[in-house]
């Protein structure tokens, strides 16, 4: 909303003093602290004077007559050595109601996506186990993080990226293959280093059921590579699965292994070889990451001729690069935070620009159920899934309580409070402010036969409470908060905005009548407000991943 008053000042002041178009980068449009001077003041007479070779209470006055026939301000004063303080006026609300009405769950969502091309790349865990809950507020933060940008105006594509070309598969197969010996030998041997958990008893009892026959023609290497391939593409399919709960859907699903059998990283050897960037030393190929701000140069190849995993990481950034994207965003855990420089070292010896690669850190998740933290082990095979959670508190309660907090701080998860159907629980509140107005439409229908839908016109000055003003400007200020949210990368703040506008809502419905058929105007107000309210809720809702519930 600052900005359309700032555009809406420039605009009507320039014609009278043209000379404000070369301070505009420098005028402040700032909420004064007491109500009575105003929604908005600037302190374009002063960055004035010194150009005009007047007073600044002059030029403020001289801005004041020029405002004061602008409709979108109902008072215009000067303050002080000239400040000009703005009261807005009923007629700027009512279009800003009339927006949120009109453009219903896509409130201010920027219709043109010509802002940039972005990649968001989360989740992209191992293919070697269900989702834990650092995956799942990886998930939600990247997913809500796709949905702001596109709101502001980019285009975003989101990736998950699939670890298929290392280790880790080769020690899913093994781990599958020992409980699947063990089925008929009980004392055959776990690898020490192998994934414990269930899940890797159960896929092996499903291979024993149906696929037998076949893995008794198969070599000891033939049965292992075949029970790794058959259970990376199972678990990635229970990730899709899991992550749909979350409603998280990618637009790219990228092997590791590609880079690899498409000689992407011999290519990209080849390419920093001829910038002249990498050097031998100790029988290694060096990368000389420390020239582009990384503490230290990187191996690339091992004396053993194979590739490091730093090398088919910058290999498939450079594919991103090459994809044309004008930023790259990757959700990462905090274990990776030392992995952040010598990565954008390496983009930027590939030409990225500054901020090409950005990171946002995802900090652990601590469950606590009666009062108790709920101790994990993912070594030891004892860990609670993310499906786990959502079966026991819902989706939208995880999808919520992940984003309550910066995902690079520590987040305790209770369970009983995310569970509670009252105004304690945080994603309750929010969404029974939602059901509350659609109850508040249904019983205008029952009772008065007001259909909210067919309220077009109103009068404006009827919504003369402190709170419906308030409301009134959360609901303007909505749009230009969210883009601000997304250019910051702090998908959490939705929450605090979703949370802020329920708590008026609230406070509204408690203390004030809106079906009064004593007078039907200001009911009418009234119900056009809410519409306002639960269409920008919706809006929330839906950038969050959080159901809009008719009844609750």
């Amino acid at each position: 909303m600052k900005q359309k008053i700032k555009n809406e000042i420039l605009k009507a002041v320039s014609r009278k003093i043209p000379e404000i178009e070369n301070i505009k980068e420098k005028i402040k449009v700032e909420i004064p602290k007491e109500e009575k001077y105003g929604d908005f003041s600037i302190n374009a007479a002063f960055l004035l004077a010194k150009p005009l070779k007047k007073k600044p209470i002059d030029i403020a006055n001289q801005i004041k007559q020029i405002l004061e026939k602008e409709d979108i301000f109902e008072k215009v004063e000067v303050a002080g050595a000239g400040f000009v303080n703005l009261f807005l006026s009923g007629k700027f609300f009512k279009d800003i109601l009339k927006k949120a009405i009109v453009e219903g769950s896509h409130y201010g969502e920027i219709k043109q996506k010509d802002k940039g091309k972005i990649n968001v790349e989360f989740v992209s865990a191992n293919p070697t186990g269900p989702l834990h809950l650092g995956h799942g507020r990886g998930a939600v933060v990247g997913n809500t993080l796709a949905n702001i940008l596109s709101y502001a105006g980019y285009q975003v594509e989101k990736e998950f990226y699939i670890n298929d070309a290392g280790n880790q598969i080769k020690m899913l197969g093994l781990s599958v293959y020992a409980r699947y010996r063990q089925i008929e030998e009980p004392d055959y041997p776990f690898p020490e280093e192998g994934y414990k958990g269930e899940y890797i008893k159960d896929i092996a009892n499903e291979i024993y059921q149906h696929f037998r026959e076949k893995i008794l023609k198969l070599s000891e290497s033939e049965a292992i590579d075949f029970m790794a391939e058959y259970s990376k593409e199972l678990l990635l399919k229970k990730i899709q699965e899991d992550l749909k709960l979350l409603n998280v859907e990618f637009d790219i699903w990228f092997s590791e292994k590609q880079l690899y059998t498409e000689g992407k990283v011999q290519e990209l050897i080849e390419i920093l070889k001829e910038k002249e960037l990498v050097y031998e030393k100790d029988g290694a190929l060096w990368l000389k990451t420390s020239i582009y701000g990384d503490d230290k140069d990187r191996v690339l190849k091992k004396k053993d001729g194979s590739y490091t995993y730093f090398a088919g990481d910058i290999a498939y950034h450079f594919n991103k690069l090459k994809r044309g994207y004008d930023y790259a965003i990757n959700i990462w855990g905090a274990d990776h935070h030392g992995y952040f420089p010598r990565l954008k070292a390496a983009m930027l010896a590939l030409g990225a620009k500054e901020d090409w690669l950005q990171v946002l850190f995802i900090q652990l998740v601590k469950l606590f159920k009666d009062g108790k933290e709920i101790k994990m082990s993912k070594r030891a095979g004892k860990f609670i899934t993310l499906r786990d959670l959502i079966e026991e508190v819902g989706a939208d309660a995880v999808i919520y309580f992940f984003l309550t907090k910066d995902s690079n701080t520590h987040l305790n998860f209770d369970i009983d409070l995310a569970r509670k159907k009252s105004s304690e629980n945080p994603v309750y509140y929010v969404q029974y402010a939602y059901a509350r107005i659609s109850s508040v439409f249904r019983e205008a229908k029952e009772k008065f036969n007001i259909d909210y839908k067919n309220i077009d016109e109103i009068n404006i000055s009827l919504l003369k409470e402190k709170i419906e003003k308030s409301i009134m400007k959360k609901i303007a200020t909505l749009p230009e908060d969210i883009i601000k949210i997304a250019e910051n990368r702090q998908p959490h703040k939705l929450t605090i905005l979703a949370y802020e506008l329920a708590s008026d809502f609230h406070y509204y419905y408690n203390n004030y009548k809106f079906l009064q058929k004593e007078d039907e105007r200001l009911m009418e107000a009234r119900l056009y407000l809410l519409r306002a309210i639960r269409n920008s809720l919706a809006t929330l809702f839906k950038l969050i991943g959080i159901t809009p519930l008719e009844k609750m």
